[in-house]
């Protein structure tokens, strides 16, 4: 008699979970900008702006002279260069360079640009192993070409081969 009670309970639980299921959607908030100081081959201090995650990742949207920089807005469908800046064990940065975006909606979409700005300008998941090579403090840099296809917030699932490294949210505006 037990398990029939236990059963029908069950039963009516799961019924009742499967009426008016609701999905909680993750709050992104846009990653956060933090500065690198430079000199430009002129002799001039300047500053390098990044979003993402300083100490670990970060591409560049901005640059200029000591305390004239501005963040430059990600406008969707216009394909631009951006300089990824990373932190990290050699062995956490070596292999493939790939990038997940993942817009509002959830969909994921191919964000990285090879043949940037050519006419056989092609949308990829991944770059080939680019190596090491220290780039302003950063342990490695790597050049990007990158177009995002809707406006709104999208995170960045950065990989080397199929480790996850880390991620970026950026806002990506109309125009």
């Amino acid at each position: 008699m037990k398990k029939i009670i236990l059963g029908l309970l069950l039963t009516v639980f799961l019924a009742g979970c499967s009426e008016g299921r609701t999905v909680v959607q993750e709050e992104w908030e846009v990653s956060p900008t933090f500065e690198i100081p430079i000199t430009f081959g002129n002799g001039t201090k300047g500053t390098y702006v990044l979003i993402g995650e300083e100490g670990r990742l970060g591409f560049l949207i901005g640059s200029g002279n000591e305390g004239e920089v501005e963040a430059e807005p990600i406008i969707k469908g216009i394909e631009n260069k951006y300089m990824w800046h990373f932190w990290g064990k050699d062995e956490e940065l070596n292999g493939n360079f790939k990038v997940i975006g993942i817009n509002e909606e959830g969909e994921e979409h191919k964000v990285l640009l090879q043949n940037m700005g050519m006419p056989t300008s092609e949308k990829v998941w991944e770059y080939p192993n680019m190596g090491l090579s220290s780039n302003n403090g950063a342990d490695t840099h790597i050049p990007s070409g990158m177009e995002f296809q809707t406006s709104g917030l999208w995170k960045l699932k950065v990989y080397f081969d199929e480790n996850f490294f880390g991620e970026i949210v950026v806002n990506v505006v109309e125009g």
